[in-house]
């Protein structure tokens, strides 16, 4: 009866260890998942911010304003908000314009994410 009991004890062990990983296996795999969509989101965000000049970009999309049509689009609370390092008080964009853009969303377990994608834009 003893053997027995040793057995179920540590096959119990064995079972929630194994549990355990395959609940940290799921956790990376939306993890992995909503950084990939995040990603997507910003080269496509991207995309649409250089089908303007380098002028009208940040006329079109101002620095910390989100971008209209990327907010919650695929994620929890998404944003994708610009910025651009160099640009002068007077609003002109330098030669070249950096931009960064900034996506941010919250987890399955409401944890706040980011994820940067920088480019630059000459005339």
């Amino acid at each position: 009866m003893l053997e027995l009991t040793v057995a179920i004890g540590v096959l119990l062990v064995a079972t929630l260890a194994a549990f355990s990983s395959q609940v940290q296996s799921f956790v990376l795999i939306e993890s992995s998942r909503d950084a990939a969509v995040a990603m997507t989101d910003l080269e496509v965000c991207m995309e649409e911010v250089l089908t303007r000049t380098a002028d009208e970009i940040p006329v079109a999309f101002p620095a910390g304003e989100p971008i209209p049509g990327f907010e919650g689009l695929h994620l929890d609370a998404e944003r994708i908000v610009p910025s651009y390092p160099g640009l002068g008080e007077d609003g002109v964009a330098p030669d070249p314009l950096q931009i960064d853009l900034v996506a941010t969303w919250n987890d399955r377990r409401s944890r706040a994410r980011s994820m940067r994608l920088t480019t630059i834009r000459i005339r």
